[in-house]
């Protein structure tokens, strides 16, 4: 970014294109939706009365999106450290991380999460008395469990990216006179990251779509809702709506997927050092 004359913050004229093309092609389609349902070719009405149930979904949704990405982000990274670690302990606990979140289906983690969590509590005098709310309470667990399933591959992009940068760069740094934590730090981290982040966007792209099976132990999310007001359009007879519906709830996923993707991809082309994607291959 650069400043002009009156010290106002300017974007590059690629990114600037780039955006604009993307809020254009946005508004666009939105406006073709609009469209079409004035033509009567679906039942603009019935979005417009569900509308705010689409939207608190997508609220809820996207909350979810904020806490599992990062704390499968963290999980990812420690574990994916501790991986290519030389220290028996911290090798094995990692390894044993990895394999069994990678191995359970993230349903099957969710629901056992709840599950476990309901019954720890209400068999708990100590916690039944200190938590209020023991259903929201389980479904963060929920969330929590979602997280580390993601983090267990996260760990393995992580180990990964850490064993592709050659081992002449931490003789180089050495070389220099870097510490061992500065060599991290200054050497392998940022190279570690540039190879990463294609495959971590695959990652968070995933999760994201991952997150709608919150739903499955009440979450009020996006398929939460569609699923409610489907079940209500089926039983008032209104066959035609459910496509409608799940188009819509389709529509919003694919946007929440390529905001995140997009965004990653922008700091993939920020970063990208050329010579390193050989490296990726």
């Amino acid at each position: 970014m650069t400043n002009d004359k009156r010290g106002r913050i300017m974007l590059p004229w690629p990114a600037a294109r780039r955006i604009a093309v993307n809020a254009g092609i946005v508004i666009g389609a939105l406006a073709t939706v609009y469209f079409l349902g004035t033509l009567g070719l679906y039942n603009l009405g019935f979005v417009a009365k569900n509308f705010p149930a689409f939207l608190h979904g997508a609220e809820y949704t996207l909350g979810l999106i904020a806490i599992v990405i990062p704390i499968g982000f963290g999980a990812g990274f420690a574990f994916g450290w501790g991986r290519t670690s030389h220290r028996w302990l911290l090798h094995s606990v990692s390894t044993a991380y990895v394999e069994f979140f990678r191995s359970m289906p993230p349903l099957v983690l969710v629901v056992f999460a709840w599950l476990i969590t309901t019954l720890v509590v209400a068999k708990n005098p100590f916690l039944s008395a200190r938590i209020e709310d023991v259903g929201g309470f389980a479904i963060s667990m929920s969330v929590v469990a979602l997280s580390l399933h993601s983090g267990s591959y996260q760990a393995e992009i992580i180990r990964a990216g850490i064993n592709s940068v050659p081992a002449g760069q931490h003789e180089a740094a050495t070389a220099i006179g870097l510490r061992r934590g500065q060599s991290v730090r200054y050497v392998v981290l940022p190279q570690m990251f540039r190879i990463s982040l294609p495959a971590l966007g695959n990652e968070f792209a995933s999760v994201i779509k991952d997150t709608s099976l919150i739903s499955a132990v009440g979450a009020v999310d996006l398929m939460f809702q569609g699923t409610n007001l489907a079940s209500l359009t089926a039983v008032s007879g209104h066959l035609g709506d459910l496509t409608l519906i799940w188009l819509i709830v389709a529509f919003i996923y694919l946007l929440m997927t390529l905001l995140v993707s997009r965004t990653l991809q922008g700091i993939e082309r920020r970063y990208r050092v050329p010579g390193l994607e050989a490296a990726q291959l």
